[in-house]
């Protein structure tokens, strides 16, 4: 699912500070933590926020809500200077992110060249940039690691309409084949790696690439409306698409399709209230999203994918806005963020617990959500919202006491280690 930039007025900047873990970090750094961490960050649990302002990707310890600093020295009058936030230097300005599923690489994308960067996560270093042939939203790693799809709805294409699915080896930083689908915006991949789903800007099809084919062939399914991402059966048999619907322009209703991959086919339809972005756990598959015209009540659906059937009896209303992300706390919070809402009474992060299909009470405006990570065997979500990490208590959906604050504007997040 794509996200969308912050624009530069924006950017906010802040003073880089953990309070009170700054000593702790201090020490930690020094020490080497426990031992174990092979990373020069020196910290364990990782994850990796972009930063659009510096072009860094900050890091983080999401056990301990702690960043790790350089040493503090002192310079030519005396003045201590103190040590500034452990980073991996990649661009001039990276966005949107993507771990590879081994974990041992970070996908980092600049959209200020249209490049993606492959970050080493064991040295925290960059390797190599894979230049793309125009602006893209989103990329996907095959299931074995090895491979980027990238899709370039504006790439040039001789004799044809523009659009490419751009693919990349990541061992080599070669640009390995390039697949023409017109105004291709998103891409799904199989659990085997064999099937791509291609999803194009004002689009009701979808297009089906069987990349182990000796001559790449395109079939274009009909029968959607708008879709923009699936989620795939683990014999990658199946796919469950995503219908926006006339929030992304189409005429027909959102809704969840099943899609038969041998028959090419779509077999079944769950209506659901919107659905721009979707998380599947297990057999249920969360969705959100705006039903038109602007202004309707945004929201929340789960569907048992098993029996596609609808398992919320009315749509549960959420938070507004266009909704890009999810993630799902161990104590059965959803949370779920918009990338742009009216952020006036309320703000564009929305709250679901999902054992009982009901909303929390709405949050307060802190600007748009890029980015979510649900923080594993904590009650913990970090969100960057507005341009800054708020890490939230899901026990209450309040902010924590200890928060971490960099200087910048924040973008996407990724948890390097589990």
């Amino acid at each position: 699912m794509s996200n969308h930039h912050l624009l530069p007025g924006k950017r906010f900047k802040r003073i880089a500070a953990v309070v009170p873990l700054l000593t702790t970090v201090l020490l930690i750094t020094a020490c080497g933590g426990s031992g174990t961490a092979p990373a020069p960050s020196g910290l364990t649990n990782r994850a990796f926020i972009s930063n659009t302002y510096t072009g860094d990707l900050q890091i983080v310890d999401t056990q301990n809500d702690m960043t790790a600093y350089t040493a503090e020295t002192t310079n030519s009058a005396g003045q201590v200077v103190p040590g500034a936030p452990v980073t991996v230097t990649v661009a001039t300005t990276v966005t949107f992110e993507v771990l590879s599923p081994d974990r041992n690489t970070t996908l980092v994308y600049d959209p200020s060249s249209f490049t993606l960067w492959t970050v080493a996560n064991s040295t925290e270093t960059t390797s190599f940039s894979l230049a793309l042939g125009g602006a893209s939203s989103m990329a996907v790693f095959s299931p074995d690691s090895d491979t980027v799809y990238a899709p370039v709805p504006s790439a040039p294409v001789s004799g044809l309409r523009a659009g490419l699915v751009q693919v990349w080896n990541v061992a080599s930083g070669a640009n390995t084949a390039n697949y023409t689908v017109a105004a291709a915006r998103y891409v799904a991949i199989s659990p085997s790696g064999q099937y791509l789903l291609v999803f194009s800007d004002n689009s009701d099809s979808v297009t089906l690439i069987d990349t182990t084919a000796s001559t790449i062939t395109y079939v274009a399914v009909p029968g959607f409306a708008r879709p923009v991402n699936a989620f795939f059966s683990t014999d990658s048999n199946t796919a469950y698409v995503l219908n926006c619907g006339p929030e992304c322009g189409s005429s027909g209703p959102a809704s969840v399709a099943e899609l038969s991959i041998p028959s090419q086919t779509v077999v079944a339809t769950v209506p659901v209230g919107g659905a721009s972005v979707g998380l599947l756990n297990g057999t249920t598959l969360y969705v959100a999203g705006s039903p038109v015209p602007p202004g309707t009540t945004s929201t929340f659906d789960a569907v048992n994918i098993s029996t596609m059937t609808r398992l919320t009896a009315n749509s549960v209303p959420i938070g507004d806005g266009f909704h890009t992300t999810m993630a799902l706390a161990q104590n059965q919070k959803l949370y779920i963020g918009a990338s742009s809402c009216s952020d006036t009474t309320t703000g564009c992060l929305s709250v679901v617990n999902v054992s009982t299909d009901t909303a929390d009470s709405p949050l307060p405006p802190r600007g748009a959500i890029t980015s979510l990570l649900a923080i594993s065997g904590r009650n913990v979500v970090y969100a960057v919202e507005g341009g800054y990490l708020n890490i939230y208590d899901t026990t209450t959906d309040t902010l924590q006491s200890t928060q971490i604050t960099f200087t910048g504007a924040l973008y996407g997040i990724v948890q390097v280690d589990q």
